[in-house]
């Protein structure tokens, strides 16, 4: 699978971060549930956010990439984590697991990472179509979630939806319009994708009231999970 396209013209926008966050805004998915700046109000120490990407969470937070991103402080391997044992307070991984090839391996290094007691905030997609960064490994359900949360050595504090069904169905949709009307061309079902998802957004706002939808699960875009070390 290639998107090749939309994964360069990301990290393009990347260097202009009032740009990357229209475009996150305009296509990406509405967030609805609980996210990283509510998950750590209150908690101060060494906090960490793991890709981060451009975003800034808050000052203190330390921001860490694969890639020197424009508010990246650390640039590292989420698989060999330049912090002592038990030194962090708080993890944050939004959106990053899909993306490794080993996220099991990860968490553990996050847990290695994490004082004992330490807080741990993760989001992961569930329905949500293919999308590189560069790569694009796994989906969670949230019971997939919580099980590996657990396996991991974190306790469940709360997990619920990140992102809602609406921005799921839409993210799968746009993809099959784009599929549907490229005739086999990687480069026109990108450029049909792009055009499908600015053409739709608008309906993703209806995840403002679905999300609280008991079924919502069943279809959501992406879960979080907050919880601390064991």
């Amino acid at each position: 699978m290639k998107d090749n396209i939309i994964y360069n013209f990301k990290n393009l926008l990347k260097e202009h971060v009032f740009l990357f966050k229209t475009a996150r805004w305009l296509f990406g998915a509405l967030k609805v549930g609980l996210g990283p700046e509510e998950a750590i109000k209150g908690i101060s120490g060494k906090i960490v956010n793991l890709g981060s990407g451009t975003q800034r969470i808050r000052k203190d937070v330390i921001n860490m990439d694969i890639h020197a991103y424009h508010n990246v402080d650390i640039v590292g391997d989420i698989y060999n984590l330049p912090f002592a044992e038990n030194e962090a307070d708080a993890v944050i991984c939004d959106q990053v697991l899909e993306h490794l090839n080993n996220p099991d391996r990860a968490l553990l290094e996050m847990a290695r990472a994490l004082k004992p007691g330490g807080l741990i905030y993760i989001a992961v997609p569930f329905v949500a179509g293919y999308h590189s960064s560069p790569d694009d490994y796994y989906r969670f359900t949230k019971n997939g979630l919580e099980a590996t949360m657990e396996s991991a050595g974190f306790l469940k504090l709360k997990s619920g939806i990140r992102h809602g069904p609406t921005s799921g169905f839409l993210s799968v949709f746009n993809q099959w319009l784009a599929m549907i009307f490229c005739f086999g061309s990687d480069k026109t079902y990108q450029l049909w994708l792009i055009i499908f998802t600015a053409l739709t957004f608008p309906l993703k706002f209806l995840d403002y009231l679905f999300y609280r939808y008991g079924p919502a699960e069943n279809i959501a875009f992406s879960f979080y999970y907050l919880g601390k070390k064991k």
